[in-house]
């Protein structure tokens, strides 16, 4: 601080005023309230270093000058509020000047030590005497005098700051060290309390917690409880006029106890040194019978009493220090006993409190704290308010009317979440966790307050406070999280933060639960929550839930509950329920229907109260209609009504399942299908067992923490130490784990009470017996317990320990259902890299581990699962796939392939069509055109026409021609006739039967079973580019254009990830405007369609897909027809008659395959009639554009043999011929290559259908030849 700044701080100070040491009056002046008001302005300026406040505690200003001069002049109101104002500020804690953090700063720590300093010599100097006290219960007495109503703001700021400064100066912590204070004596604060008693401000205190003054009620419980912080509840609650027998006994067994220690120490060491020679003479000595490092015996540097003093340490450090930042901080809870004097009268506060505001006033903070309306961190004196009252009244003629507004559930409930609270900001403030250990330490000593007075209330002589408790405790151990958090917050417990204080009030508290809980469940049983975990099946189709409608139940007959209805209305009803739902969001005009089924339902369900309620506020919400009556209207017609509306279908169902369980399912309906696959949890009553409860406390952190505290069992009270043992007794015992209790820790603990045996722990001594012969037991048995001793054990550890290392050996700890061992895990490896290095059938991975795997109860589920945590992963579940996805077929052919190419071609060239032949017998998979160019290359063939399927031509004469028509007339009065048995027979057919699939196939082609069925129906190139050009006419350019980007970059994922029939189609999104409006024209799905894009397949698909059955360079061709159709390239044949018919066709059917036309006048005139031909069986067939299932008689060609019932005329179908299995050709070649050539057997027919497609050929033929060809067209509304 600068000389200039202390210097003016003086003489302000100076200023105030003189004290007159004759008069013992404070004199004053004119200028004291503007100095007074300086002061104030020089605390708002002072900095961080609070070097003005520190400046001010170091001349005592506020001994020397304020206080007298209040205590003088306190009449003078604008004074007395100036100088307050500035005592306030003064005495606040210096914990609120650094935002309640302790600096660790050097300086800013000193600063924080000196600022604490002149606290406690305010509180010491000025506060202890009874006239400081006096002035102020003089004015608060005058100011309560006026009715609260009648206050103006300014006497409640007054009022507002009295009780704050009450507050500080009780806040400001003992200095121990300079009071150095034995217990029954007076320290600074208990001469504080006595000057507060003397000064009546007790009284007021009492007074304004049980009146009108409720905005004040925060400030009392605070003062309150700086005010009883040192007292223990019960030794207050026993203060008397003379010290009680069991007081006196109590004190006498403590003073046996010093002085039975103090006699044994003293003995020892008299045993120790008493027969031995004195250690002045030094040398080296030997140690008999221990060798050394070599062969020598072991040299001793000094002389030894005992061999246990031997140290080979003796350079080390002794003790390990804990680091700073790792020691836990106390709680800061320091009881002692004061003057005898204090407690009484501090008794006589309690009791008064007790009886008069206990109740009110912790409702009301509870109701404050609830609402959030409290500072923050204020429910730290409620809960300290609820053990210590709570405490108080147990051990003062306990009376449980006096707290019963603490004594419920959701107060167990509200403790609860507060330490929930408290444990999860312990876990967030990492490096400030100080404050929040010491709120969890007081709700955790709330808690276990709760817990002993249920206790009290269960040994109360009166039968209705029994009853209480029963009814809580019922409520309590029901409800599986208060049973829960009693074991989370043990496991919870963090050495490193949390006190040793805390632990002591946990294994208490723990203690008390337990048996509270063992002796409820002996005496009168308990029916528990439990939560359950269930399977929810996978739901195949979300219909198949929404189409389950519950069992209905036969409605009453009117005629029955008649009479009970007409009792309802002439006796009157009082509540009238709601007739419309407030929260929908239908119109309140429009709920009249649900108000008419509301009003059904409910006289259904036997409620008529309800019924009549309803229908007569609906009367008044809707009086408009009359549908409800009319006001005034008569009883009967009221029935009338009534009886209308009960008998009318309104389409409401009175079933068996419960209306949650319709809620619940309506729910579920609206889940997605991994979310139903997910197991669910559910709460079920089941029979408590207390023995599997106790079970989930053999956990090592339980016994490790037990044993933490155990060390300083000579300093613990006896009530710990037998919770201690009681607990460690129940896993050793009740639990059958005693092998938990083999710890190193623990047996040094056993040897130190087994060594000086004390009357008060015969039951430790009784618990290290029984542990140690059950140690020497097993170690006779195996002599590895011997290590265990270092080691903390769990439950699972223990059972190996006593019952041998095989896992399997105990039943309680056997593998469970799904469970693998070591050696089950490197089975299925091997299983898996034996699999992989060999790839010889295509057997699938899975199931050939499942049939080599030497349990065969594994499944799926589980060996897929196991994989994935084994890191065996892999992209498909088939050899197959992995070994497709593995080789890549290199471009360049190797020589094996080419002298394989020569054989074939030599082999198959002459037949009609030789790549078919050759494509499946080469050794790698490459496309058709990639062998055509090969044989080029190697000059084996000359032109790609060598490689075209072969057509056979025969003369065609009338009588042919007529035999045509014939067949065309005779198959058209088939489709159209049912009597066609008169007919002259139908033409010869192929009857072609369908390829035996394998698994693999079967597995692959399962995604299709679920979508709706297709026919295949013909559209022809010229009608495709006709509808091209009429959409680009009428404006739909952009959507064209989005429609090719789309197939390109279909083409360009199909080109890298490779063909893959199988694989779900790419959707076709529509973001653009004009996209969007397109999708809703009937022309523009017509062009889709015919490009060969598939409409949603079902409700649950949205948009329409490009199939993944099209091959990309067919993509691509399909893009370049709709590229030159919006660059109004595209040549129409305009020789087509049958335009009117094509459009009329092409409604709902979506082609697979498509090619750009070619305008030839060198078409092959037995082509055009074959065309023409099929064109006229399709036309002349009326049935095709209402009824698809009919084209099956287009078809006949392709059938040896067909029923000619008359009743299945109309239902036969033609043999479809799916893509994946013939995607070489379309229906429409299938035909032609078949009308034109003699019929090969089926058996070679079916051998020379190759798997893949191959459009290129195709279209190459078909630009060449020039020939006019038809597409396959699939519709989506064929029923298989």
């Amino acid at each position: 601080m600068s000389s200039l700044l202390s210097a003016e701080l003086s003489a302000t100070c100076n200023a105030l005023g003189t004290f007159n040491k004759k008069t013992g009056k404070y004199l004053i002046d004119d200028f004291t309230l503007n100095t007074v008001k300086d002061l104030i302005r020089y605390l708002r300026r002072d900095g961080e270093d609070h070097e003005i406040r520190r400046h001010f505690g170091q001349t005592k200003v506020l001994q020397t000058d304020l206080l007298p001069m209040l205590i003088d002049h306190w009449e003078r109101d604008e004074l007395f509020d100036v100088t307050l104002r500035l005592i306030v500020n003064l005495t606040n804690p210096a914990l609120l000047l650094y935002r309640e953090e302790v600096p660790t700063e050097r300086s800013a720590r000193h600063n924080y030590l000196q600022i604490l300093s002149h606290l406690q010599s305010y509180k010491e100097e000025a506060f202890t005497k009874v006239e400081t006290w006096q002035l102020f219960a003089k004015k608060l007495a005058k100011i309560l005098e006026i009715d609260w109503s009648e206050r103006d703001e300014e006497t409640g700021l007054i009022i507002e700051r009295i009780l704050i400064l009450i507050r500080n100066v009780l806040h400001v912590p003992a200095d121990l060290d300079k009071e150095r204070r034995p217990e029954n004596d007076a320290s600074i604060h208990d001469q504080v309390l006595w000057a507060l008693n003397q000064a009546g401000i007790l009284d007021i205190i009492l007074y304004m917690s049980s009146e009108n003054e409720k905005q004040y009620f925060m400030h009392i419980l605070e003062i309150i409880s700086h005010l009883l912080r040192e007292q223990n509840p019960t030794s207050l609650a026993d203060a008397a006029l003379q010290r009680s027998v069991d007081e006196k006994l109590r004190d006498d067994q403590e003073l046996l106890m010093i002085r039975m220690s103090e006699n044994k120490e003293r003995l020892n060491k008299v045993k120790q040194y008493s027969a031995t020679r004195h250690s002045r003479f030094g040398g080296t000595y030997v140690v008999q019978n221990m060798k050394s490092i070599s062969e020598n015996e072991l040299i001793s540097l000094k002389p030894l009493n005992k061999i246990s003093n031997l140290d080979f340490s003796g350079s080390k450090k002794t003790k390990l220090v804990k680091p700073k930042n790792r020691r836990p901080v106390e709680s800061g809870f320091l009881e002692r006993r004061s003057a005898f004097a204090i407690r009484l009268f501090l008794k006589e506060f309690c009791i008064e409190f007790l009886n008069s505001s206990y109740n009110p006033l912790m409702h009301y903070v509870k109701d404050v704290l609830v609402r959030a309306k409290a500072q923050q961190n204020d429910e730290s004196y409620y809960l300290w308010a609820v053990k210590f009252f709570m405490e108080f009244n147990r051990g003062h003629n306990f009376q449980v009317g006096l707290v019963s507004e603490t004594m419920s559930v959701p107060m167990f409930h509200y403790v609860q979440q507060q330490l929930e609270k408290y444990y999860d900001m312990i876990k967030v403030e990492k490096k400030k966790f100080a404050p929040w250990v010491r709120r969890l330490h007081l709700s955790l000593r709330a808690y276990k307050e709760l817990l002993n007075t249920l206790l009290a209330m269960d040994k109360s002589t009166d039968d209705s406070v029994k009853e209480s408790a029963k009814v809580l405790k019922s409520n309590i151990f029901y409800v599986l999280e208060y049973r829960e958090f009693i074991l989370s917050i043990f496991l919870n417990y963090d050495e490193n933060k949390m006190p040793r204080s805390y632990l002591v009030d946990l294994i208490e508290t723990i203690h008390l639960f337990l048996k509270m809980l063992e002796y409820y469940c002996k005496k009168t049983g308990l029916m528990v929550q439990k939560k359950v975990r269930r399977k929810a099946k996978k739901k195949l189709k979300k219909q198949k839930h929404r189409a389950a409608k519950p069992k209905a139940i036969e409605v009453t007959a009117w005629e029955e509950i008649r009479p009970q209805i007409a009792a309802v209305l002439s006796a009157g009803v009082e509540h009238y329920p709601p007739p419309f739902d407030a929260a929908s969001d239908v119109p309140i005009d429009q709920q009249k229907e649900d108000c008419m089924k509301k009003i059904q339902q409910r006289m259904r369900d036997h409620k008529y109260e309800d019924a009549v309620g309803t229908f007569r506020a609906a009367r008044e919400v809707w009086p408009e209609e009359g549908i409800f009556g009319v006001d005034g209207i008569p009883e009967d017609e009221e029935l009338d009504m009534l009886g209308i509306i009960y008998n009318t279908d309104l389409g409401v169902e009175v079933s068996e399942m419960n209306q949650d369980e319709s809620q619940d399912n309506s729910e579920n309906d609206d889940e997605d299908e991994e979310d139903d696959e997910e197991p669910s949890t559910a709460v079920v009553e089941t029979d408590f067992d207390f023995k599997d409860f106790v079970l989930r406390f053999c956990h090592a952190r339980v016994v490790s923490a037990c044993v933490y505290l155990l060390e300083r069992y000579d300093k613990n009270l006896p009530h710990t130490n037998h919770c201690i043992v009681k607990m460690l007794h129940r896993i050793a015992w009740d639990c059958n784990r005693p092998v938990m209790m083999f710890q190193a820790t623990l047996f040094l603990i056993f040897q130190r009470v087994l060594h000086n045996p004390v009357p008060h722990l015969k039951e430790l001594e009784k618990f290290a017996v029984f542990i140690l012969r059950k140690f020497t037991e097993i170690a006779s048995r195996s002599g590895k317990v011997f290590i265990e001793l270092l080691f903390w054990k769990n439950s699972k550890d223990a059972v190996e320990i006593e019952h041998g290392y095989d896992v399997n050996s105990d039943p309680r700890d056997k593998l469970g259902k799904g469970g693998w061992s070591e050696e089950q895990e490197e089975e299925l490896r091997k299983l898996y890299m034996e699999n992989q290095a060999n790839p010889e059938t295509d057997q699938d991975v899975i199931d050939w581990m499942l049939d080599n795997l030497i349990d065969q109860t594994r499944t799926r589920r589980g060996v897929v699962k196991k994989l994935k945590e084994l890191g065996l992963l892999f992209k498909a579940p088939t050899k197959r796939s992995n070994r497709e996805r593995r080789d890549k077929v290199p471009k360049e052919f190797s020589e094996e392939e080419d002298e394989k190419l020569r054989e074939l071609w030599k082999q198959y060239g002459d037949t009609p069509d030789p790549m078919t032949l050759i494509v499946p017998r080469m050794p790698r998979k490459r496309s058709k055109r990639s062998f055509v160019d090969r044989l080029l290359e190697l000059g084996i063939i000359e032109d790609r026409k060598q490689c075209r399927k072969k057509k056979q031509r025969r003369a065609k004469s009338a009588a042919d021609d007529d035999k045509s028509n014939e067949s065309s007339s005779q198959s058209e009065g088939e489709a159209s006739n049912s009597d066609s048995e008169n007919d002259d027979g139908p033409p010869p057919t192929i009857n072609i039967k369908p390829k035996k699939k394998n698994k693999k196939d079967a597995e692959k082609k399962q995604l299709f079973k679920n979508k709706k069925p297709v026919k295949s129906v013909e559209l022809s190139a010229n009608e495709i580019a006709k509808l091209l050009v009429q959409a680009v006419d009428e404006g739909y350019t952009e959507a064209l254009k989005w429609v090719a980007e789309n197939l390109e970059e279909v083409a360009l994922d199909q080109e890298a990830e490779g063909f893959d029939p199988s694989a779900e189609g790419t959707p076709l999104v529509p973001i653009s405007s004009e996209s969007a409006e397109a999708m809703d024209s009937t022309l523009f799905v017509k062009v889709l369609k015919s490009i060969g894009v598939l409409p949603p397949s079902d409700e649950q698909e949205t948009y329409w897909r490009i199939p993944s059955s099209l091959h990309h360079e067919t993509i691509r061709k399909r893009r370049e027809i709709i590229i030159k159709a919006v660059n109004k390239e595209l040549i129409i044949d305009s020789t087509n008659t049958n335009a009117n018919d094509s459009n009329t066709r092409t409604n709902d059917t979506v082609p697979e395959n498509s090619e750009e036309r070619t305008d030839n006048k060198d078409d092959s005139s037995d082509d055009d009639d074959l065309f023409d031909n099929l064109r006229k069986i399709r036309d002349n067939i009326p049935e095709l554009s209402d009824n698809v299932s009919n084209y099956k008689s287009v078809s006949n060609n392709r059938k040896r043999s067909r029923s000619v019932n008359a009743d299945e005329g109309n239902n036969r179908k033609m043999q479809r011929i799916d893509e994946h299995e013939d995607e070489d050709e379309d229906i429409l070649s299938f035909a032609k290559k078949t009308l034109q050539t003699e019929l090969p057997d089926t058996e070679d027919i079916l051998s020379g259908l190759p798997q893949h497609s191959d459009d290129s050929e195709r279209e190459d033929g078909g630009a060449a030849r020039g020939k006019r060809k038809k597409l396959r067209v699939i519709s989506d509304d064929e029923s298989e």
